[in-house]
């Protein structure tokens, strides 16, 4: 269905991309065609040609994000969307009774009593909808800790009995993690794919309105072409300085963005691995990841799939759309710059993979840009830094040289005549700055819509606290991204681990040791340019050495929630979800502490004691009699040891098998020695022995 015909959007995307290269690439050489009359005959041809060059590459890919706010601008003030021929919205069909659609959330060490409140919200969502007959949960564990695994089946169990959905939510942990995320979700397909048309994609944090998912569907069943839909998940609940900053930004600026991003893409849209359904038999079968021939980190399995498997989507003749229409999409923001970079760290290396993947057959010219659009989001950190250090250069030359190439002080400023720079850094300026203003003008020429960000006058000063924030970071960022792409170009991969879900704080000692070496790099800079590069030249510095400067202050106190929750009390950085609360958002409040299981002690020791858990456990395992023989053996040293005689890798050789667990569980009950009956934590059995 997907394969093979014209389709109607095609042309319109390819006429729009067309002017959107123009509007990119005509200003950027013009710019670098000014800022060569600067540079020539002031600085040596060996630092000119690097600095035009890295210039014109840099002004280009911010201009690129101008445009694409300019146009969702234009769309949104115009007051309607852009429903080009063959957008989903204008073809919905209702599902037929045989439609059936699969929420999966993977999972990784994570808080499951989080995990399990936020499907819980959208389960009793989809139910408010009338439509749960069509979709079916599968909460999908990679978790490789013994203690969360067994908290996850408590907490698993307790969910189905609370909404009688044993049959509809399913629990399934995998005995191997590989490929992370991407492995779970294809693991899933081979599995059981083939009993579900469509699959939701969620991340742990995620949290779904019915009324979204079924308008999903309903796309998906009047689009067969269609391959995946993904909407725009918006940032909600967190507390903490740092997170209401990122949510207030994300809700401001995002509309106008996502909107333009539309614009440009049509039917050759983005994938971000969540909150999105996908069409299951071309996903199963066009989308199996290619291996990276050589070593790791530029080689071997992705890190980062989605984009990917969007591009494989598309390649195979499948539509991929963003719609940004689609409400009612929730995740979570990392609470603190050290989680936000960290996760960052993981999406340098696989945004850098992508790279080695522009030559491939096939793909869509949309989703090559797409790949290097998303690696540029983190070259362009050492591009800016080699930019500054050539500015650097350049205005060391610059100031103590005359045009005859004599000697100047830095005080004296007679050579200073030419307004080009000025211009230069107030055209970079308005490209950088003018999409925040835009989205501002926005909000206030909608009804209604500013009270939504706590009024116009708390609006307009939550966005300039936001700008300069996002200043002070920018030099931060650019420090760790560069390092990131020097870590990953020097062969120094990194694993995808359990993110942190919850509001923290950095202390201070934390900050010092992240963040010590940039706070120092700025002071040092600063000390060592001030004296060569005189008061002038020095100022336009001060906010990337201040940034760098205060790196460590910022990361401590951003982390604070009392911070964050002060600003929410005198109504800034203040988003929508936090005036009018969605029900999928109260409930997920409300319901995570009813998901606390009762574990008193070693969950392991619970679940061999425990006959209610022993029973939910062993119910959700198989026999292996591969690992029988060794099984045994560690059953008759759990029982002369105690738990606490066994390993971790020990304890989960026991948990994968069913007969294990059953045979320890009828020997601890079984046993007539005290000592044994105590160190299972059957105190009072063996008293019982003891007094008889």
């Amino acid at each position: 269905m997907g394969r093979g015909g014209t389709r109607p959007w095609e042309a319109i995307g390819r006429y729009r991309r067309y002017w959107l290269s123009t509007f990119i690439v005509l200003p950027a050489c013009g710019a670098g065609l000014t800022l060569d009359q600067v540079l020539t005959d002031r600085l040596p041809f060996w630092l000119e040609l690097p600095t035009l060059l890295i210039f014109v590459l840099l002004f280009a890919w911010i201009s690129a994000g101008f445009w694409t706010a300019l146009v969702g601008f234009v769309l949104l003030m115009r007051g309607r969307a852009d429903t080009a021929p063959g957008s989903p919205e204008l073809h919905l069909a209702e599902p037929r009774l045989q439609s059936r659609v699969a929420v999966l959330m993977p999972i990784y060490n994570e808080e499951i009593e989080r995990v399990a409140a936020g499907l819980q919200a959208t389960y009793k969502s989809i139910q408010k909808t009338g439509a749960l007959a069509h979709f079916e949960f599968f909460l999908l564990s990679d978790t490789r800790d013994p203690a969360i695994w067994l908290r996850e089946e408590l907490v698993w169990s307790t969910l189905c009995e609370s909404l009688d959905a044993f049959g509809r939510i399913h629990y399934r942990r995998r005995p191997i993690n590989n490929k992370a995320k991407s492995g779970n979700v294809a693991d899933f397909c081979r599995r059981w794919g083939k009993g579900y048309e469509y699959m939701v994609v969620l991340d742990a944090d995620s949290v779904m309105n019915g009324e979204t998912l079924y308008r999903m569907l309903e796309m998906m069943e009047g689009n067969p072409q269609v391959g995946i839909i993904q909407t725009q998940p918006v940032a909600v609940n967190r507390e903490t300085l740092y997170a209401r900053l990122q949510q207030f930004a994300q809700h401001l600026y995002g509309p106008i963005f996502s909107v333009g991003l539309r614009f440009w893409q049509l039917g050759d849209g983005h994938y971000i691995g969540h909150n999105a359904m996908l069409r299951i038999a071309p996903f199963s079968q066009y989308c199996a990841l290619p291996v990276l021939p050589g070593r790791a980190p530029l080689g071997g399995p992705l890190l980062s799939h989605d984009f990917v498997e969007a591009a494989l989507m598309a390649k195979s003749g499948w539509e991929v759309w963003f719609v940004p229409s689609l409400s009612g999409s929730y995740e979570e923001v990392p609470p603190t710059l050290i989680d936000d970079l960290k996760r960052d760290r993981r999406w340098a290396q696989g945004n850098l993979q992508h790279l080695r993947l522009l030559a491939g057959e096939g793909l869509r010219p949309a989703h090559r840009f797409l790949f290097v659009n998303g690696a540029m989001s983190f070259l362009a950190a050492p591009l800016w830094g080699l930019f500054l250090i050539l500015g650097a250069l350049g205005s060391l030359h610059w100031a103590n040289t005359a045009s005859d190439g004599s000697i100047i002080t830095p005080l004296d400023w007679d050579w200073l005549v030419s307004p080009m720079p000025f211009w230069l850094f107030g055209v970079t300026a308005i490209l950088l700055l003018s999409p925040k203003f835009m989205a501002v003008l926005w909000v206030l020429r909608q009804h209604g819509r500013k009270e939504q960000f706590g009024g116009a006058f708390h609006l307009v000063i939550s966005m300039f606290l936001e700008s300069i924030f996002s200043i002070l970071m920018a030099p931060i960022r650019m420090a760790f991204h560069s390092q990131f792409v020097i870590q990953t170009l020097m062969g120094r991969g990194v694993g995808w681990g359990a993110q942190v879900r919850g509001d923290q704080e950095t202390s201070w000692r934390d900050a010092l040791r992240y963040f010590g070496w940039c706070s120092a790099l700025g002071l040092i800079l600063a000390g060592i340019l001030y004296p060569f590069l005189g008061a002038w030249h020095f100022a336009w510095l001060v906010p990337i050495l201040g940034g760098l400067a205060s790196a460590v202050p910022l990361a401590a106190w951003t982390s604070r929630p009392a911070l964050g929750r002060w600003t929410q009390r005198h109504h800034l950085f203040v988003i929508p979800e936090e005036v009018h609360i969605p029900q999928e958002l109260q409930s997920l409040s409300a319901d995570r502490e009813a998901y606390m299981p009762h574990i008193e002690g070693d969950p392991f020791v619970q679940v061999v004691v425990d006959p209610r858990f022993n029973a939910i456990h062993t119910a959700l395992q198989r026999n292996r009699t591969a690992v029988w023989p060794r099984a045994a053996k560690l059953c008759h040293k759990a029982l002369e040891q105690g738990p606490q005689g066994l390993s971790n890798r020990e304890r989960n050789v026991l948990l994968t098998d069913r007969n294990s667990m059953l045979a320890l569980h009828r020997a601890v009950w079984s046993t007539a020695d005290r000592t044994r009956l105590a160190a299972w934590g059957l105190q009072s059995e063996a008293q019982v022995l003891s007094d008889a």
